[in-house]
């Protein structure tokens, strides 16, 4: 049926705005309300057939909105769907527990919107459009544009306003701190950022939020995440998505991820992370034992390891969860400590305050690797490697004399350089099983040196040193043809972890 009468519910004007024109090009007839008490009143005489509601309104939320309507015998028949930020356990229920007939999660799929809302009225065969609605003039029925200069206005508006009001959020960091009001003004950057085609700033911004739901709030994760934004807003063509490598794609798109025991804020990035790649998450708890038939599904299991040891079911070698690849996720000193039996559960490790782009290669590893697998290309020779030979590329005198003592005490043998060029010869000359190359080398990068070993089909494998200064600095190494990365600052036997199930590989 066309034309049926939609409303939308958002407080943030440029999301009213350009939801309203997308849902009015695809012919409904749209009216708006900046907050749930407008909304409620314009339900005395207006009925649309919809309602799309962001959850997080001033005052009166979405949730307590819809649980009017729908305890109103008048209204309880309006299908009303709501808008979140979150893609995390539990959330959806919250939004059905109140009524809600839907869910949609910001960033908002601009492409399917349109569709989304058209299936779910569709779903509703009984749901009879209104005999007379009234709507306002100028509110529906008229396909609508905005105007390419239009468009650039309310960019450049939303890249100044939300520039400055990042880098007063970080400052206020060392002061007065109002969790709440950044609650609110990141949640509406994660809706607008989509909408102007910003989605690493509505990326960013989500995990912002994912930090804030936390109690007590992780203070270093809340400085890491926000320096990224004002970092996104400030350069905003470097701040959008790199592509993701199609070697990641392949190996997660479509799988069944479980996800025991992670901590709210971490299995937001992880939501966000497995969204890039058309992966799903499968939520366990982690007081539970894994049980074979809840798992059978599951393609990947990623396991937090907390402090307390709680949780040992999921960390035993011999339960269910040990027939699929394994990532861990925790504190360093936490999977360093682990019994080396449980250690070799996992095919792959998540730690401290990783990232998204992290997890999606920690993924791809775990997921397409065995032990003693690796593409033909860079295979090693089948022999053990008993003293293996290690190239440590670095210009930071103290990091490389640290990393070379490190590797020698545990039997490698180790040759130095301190630019990328002297990097080049050494690997050609040396010939060694791995090369340690940090990225931040000046002149001739860590990035290049890697293209450049990796273009003259070097033999060798290649371990990043990165101070994860960019969001997606691990996906374009990754992209280059790196084997695994370390991020600054690192544990020594972290390195020598990492090297170690490298070469095991």
């Amino acid at each position: 049926m066309a034309g049926e009468p939609i409303l939308v519910v958002d407080d943030t004007p440029v999301n009213l705005k350009l939801t309203r024109i997308l849902l009015v090009n695809e012919g409904y007839k749209v009216l708006t309300a900046s907050s749930a008490e407008e909304a409620l009143e314009l339900l005395r005489g207006y009925r649309p057939l919809l309602i799309l509601a962001d959850v997080q309104l001033p005052g009166m939320d979405g949730l307590e909105m819809t649980r009017r309507i729908k305890q109103d015998e008048s209204t309880r028949d309006i299908i009303v769907v709501a808008l979140t930020a979150f893609a995390m356990k539990g959330d959806e229920q919250k939004a059905i527990d109140a009524g809600c007939d839907g869910y949609i999660t910001k960033p908002i799929d601009t492409r399917t919107l349109g569709q989304r809302i058209r299936t779910l009225i569709d779903s509703r065969g009984d749901a009879q459009q209104p005999a007379a609605v009234p709507v306002p003039a100028g509110e529906g029925g008229e396909t609508e544009h905005v105007s390419g200069a239009e468009l650039a206005a309310l960019r450049r508006r939303f890249l100044e306003e939300g520039q400055e009001r990042s880098r007063q959020l970080l400052l206020d960091l060392d002061g007065e701190f109002n969790p709440y009001n950044a609650g609110r003004a990141v949640h509406q950057w994660i809706g607008t950022g989509g909408l102007l085609g910003y989605s690493a700033i509505s990326r960013l911004a989500r995990e912002v939020e994912g930090v804030l739901q936390e109690r007590p709030i992780d203070a270093a994760q809340l400085r890491e995440t926000l320096t990224n934004l004002v970092l996104a807003f400030t350069s905003p063509r470097e701040a959008r998505d790199t592509a993701v490598p199609e070697t990641i794609i392949k190996s997660l798109t479509g799988k069944v991820i479980a996800v025991a025991g992670l901590p709210a804020n971490e299995t937001q990035r992880l939501c966000a992370a497995l969204e890039r790649v058309d992966a799903r998450p499968a939520f366990f708890d982690l007081d539970k034992p894994p049980e074979p038939v809840s798992l059978a599904g599951c393609d990947l299991a990623v396991v937090y390891v907390r402090s307390d040891g709680s949780g040992a079911a999921w960390l035993d070698p011999a339960s269910a969860v040990s027939r699929l690849p394994v990532v861990l996720v925790g504190v360093r000193d936490h999977l360093l400590g682990l019994d080396p039996a449980v250690q070799a559960l996992a095919r792959e490790f998540l730690m401290d305050s990783w990232q998204p782009d992290e997890a999606l290669v920690r993924l791809s590893l775990a997921i397409s690797w065995a032990p003693g697998e690796r593409p033909a290309a860079q295979a090693l020779p089948a022999s053990p490697v008993a003293r293996p030979r290690v190239v440590i590329a670095d210009d930071d005198s103290t990091v490389l004399t640290l990393v070379r003592m490190t590797l020698e005490n545990f039997g490698m043998q180790c040759e130095q350089a301190v630019d990328g060029r002297s990097a080049i010869e050494a690997v050609r000359k040396f010939q060694p099983h791995a090369v340690v190359l940090d990225v931040n080398m000046p002149g001739m990068d860590g990035y290049e040196v890697l293209a450049a070993i990796r273009g003259e089909n070097m033999n060798t494998r290649v371990l990043l040193l990165t101070a994860r200064q960019q969001e997606n600095d691990v996906i374009r190494g990754f992209s280059l043809g790196a084997d695994d990365y370390v991020v600054k600052p690192f544990s020594p036997m972290e390195l020598v972890a990492r090297l170690k199930r490298l070469l095991a590989r």
